[in-house]
């Protein structure tokens, strides 16, 4: 049995509803989404595990307007929640989850029950709870291990801590902590190279999908009469978004309609395009189920991250797993940090200038909808199988033994 504690700021999905309705900067939902599955994937094998997170409430100072934060203890599906106390102001925040964290973990490892080995893990990109967690592991000799979705000074936009610091030190300070770990969960194996010189032990999990989604059905005769295209992230121009609004403003068909859902430097840019082409409409930010309900509706999904820039190399967007699980098919990069084992159940775009996006929309819009519904199904198919949160979880675990 591993008693595993998992530190981040990882919200139960009640805990998160009320953040995203009450914050005037809303939460980042993909992130949440990766560990909140992960944890539900770790509870789904109770007799090889007991989870329990420790987390950071995902707010700030100028995200949230309240200032003290004590929220209670929660059990869902297995993964015991318990939440840092929170002061919400700047430096007084950080300060008061370091010591926080550091004392609950010092006392929560040091008195191990015998029979029962016990792991923290990390999320890197959170400073003050990483921080305490190494100093905590190393004073109770326990086990840590670094979950890494992305690098600090490759992250597009600010959020979270890092906007209460310098950009230069949060990268220093994150990169520095990144090499005294025991080992590391990554996106790719391109990661590896780089958080991981001494070659400690490591493996690499691209993504998972909710289990639950198998039971979800995507029916033909249930799609939007309109032909939607979906994009749902984060909406930056090194993102290639304005790339494929430029694609789409070049296609045909009044039943053609491009939603945007997401954050960003762009979304100040919205009204522009959609009032040069009223098919282009910005959806907002709206909580992860709308989201996929949505998917679920659509004819394509779309991700048209450029594989020139340099941190491709380290992600595999999580969007991608979402949409491959809605059943509905997608097309995207051909991304260096992607498996070829996906090419299979993707489009690809090959070229992707503006018009090598539209070639290959225009190539895809001309299937029939039978075509592309048969299409995404497989796609489905392929990640309920390999990549569900629970088989994810299994080897996770495995990794644990090592």
């Amino acid at each position: 049995m591993i008693k595993i504690f998992y530190a981040s700021s990882l919200c139960s999905e009640n805990v998160l509803k009320y953040i995203f309705e009450t914050s005037s900067q809303k939460p980042g939902l993909a992130i949440q989404k990766f560990h909140r599955l992960i944890v539900e994937g770790m509870g789904m094998h109770p007799a090889e595990c007991k989870v329990e997170t420790l987390s950071t409430i995902p707010v700030t100072a100028t995200s949230h307007k309240k200032r003290f934060w004590k929220t209670s203890r929660e059990n869902v599906n297995n993964v015991s929640y318990r939440y840092v106390p929170l002061i919400n102001f700047a430096v007084i925040k950080n300060l008061g989850v370091f010591i926080y964290t550091l004392f609950s973990f010092f006392f929560r490892t040091l008195f191990k029950r015998k029979k029962e080995k016990k792991v923290i893990i990390c999320d890197v990109l959170n400073l003050s709870i990483t921080a305490a967690s190494l100093l905590a592991s190393r004073l109770t000799f326990t086990k840590i291990i670094a979950v890494v979705t992305d690098f600090p000074g490759m992250m597009v936009g600010n959020s979270g801590e890092k906007a209460g610091l310098k950009a230069g030190s949060y990268k220093a300070l994150v990169s520095w902590m990144l090499s005294k770990f025991d080992g590391y969960i990554l996106l790719t194996q391109q990661m590896n190279e780089v958080v991981n010189p001494k070659n400690k032990p490591y493996m690499i999990m691209e993504g998972l999908v909710d289990i639950s989604m198998q039971t979800t059905s995507n029916v033909l005769e249930e799609k939007d009469a309109d032909r939607i295209l979906i994009y749902a992230g984060g909406l930056y121009e090194k993102y290639g978004i304005k790339t494929l609004i430029d694609a789409f403003f070049e296609l045909k068909g009044e039943d053609l309609k491009l939603h945007l859902y997401g954050k960003g430097q762009m979304v100040k840019d919205m009204d522009k395009y959609s009032n040069k082409d009223p098919r282009v409409i910005y959806m907002g930010i709206v909580p992860n189920e709308i989201v996929v309900r949505d998917q679920l509706k659509a004819t394509l999904l779309i991700n048209p991250r450029p594989t020139t820039e340099a941190f491709t190399k380290y992600s595999f967007p999580s969007k991608n797993m979402e949409y491959m699980v809605s059943g509905t098919p997608m097309v995207t990069t051909n991304l260096p940090g992607m498996p070829e084992e996906y090419h299979n159940f993707v489009y690809l775009f090959q070229d992707e200038s503006v018009e090598g996006v539209y070639d290959a929309l225009n190539t895809i819009l001309s299937k029939t909808r039978k075509e592309l519904h048969q299409f995404g199904s497989q796609s489905k198919n392929f990640v309920m199988d390999h990549k569900n949160n629970k088989v994810q979880a299994a080897r996770i675990l495995d990794f644990l033994q090592l």
